[in-house]
């Protein structure tokens, strides 16, 4: 099971969605999970591209 956590995007700093594995503090791009407050969390829409790429790869590896 995967889970999505708000995180910093390098090298900008702004705010994205990254997936992790259950109970993982690194997502799929490697980037160390951090808690976020929750108003940060609101505050974005924008998604990791290589989380998105890799979670991807997974998908299609199960098909």
């Amino acid at each position: 099971m995967y889970e999505m956590h708000v995180g910093i995007a390098p090298p900008d700093g702004t705010l994205v969605w990254h997936i992790a594995a259950k109970d993982r503090a690194t997502a799929l791009c490697g980037q160390t999970l951090h808690k976020e407050p929750s108003t940060d969390r609101d505050n974005t829409d924008r998604h990791c591209v290589s989380c998105m790429s890799s979670f991807q790869e997974l998908l299609d590896q199960r098909a």
